[in-house]
């Protein structure tokens, strides 16, 4: 049975949770996160727009706006789960 498709905020979570550690650049990135990359592209945009990551010296590192983010989706999966969700 085939893995089911992840939402936007899944992959929003994964880009962030691959950033927790280090910085990185954006293949590398596209890799540890599962994402083609163009698609990680269009994605770094956006959450560069939102303040959850900024680009240094050709690497792409998380910001405070992005751990909090990473922690409140965390808290969030965990409450659903406890309910079965």
């Amino acid at each position: 049975m085939p893995k089911p498709r992840r939402s936007r905020i899944e992959i929003l979570a994964d880009v962030l949770s691959a950033l927790e550690r280090r910085c990185l650049n954006p293949t590398r990135l596209a890799t540890e996160a599962n994402l083609a990359y163009d698609r990680l592209a269009k994605l770094l945009d956006d959450m560069e727009r939102r303040g959850l990551v900024a680009r240094k010296l050709g690497e792409v590192c998380i910001t405070k706006e992005g751990l909090r983010f990473l922690e409140e989706y965390r808290r969030w999966r965990s409450f659903l789960e406890a309910f079965g969700l």
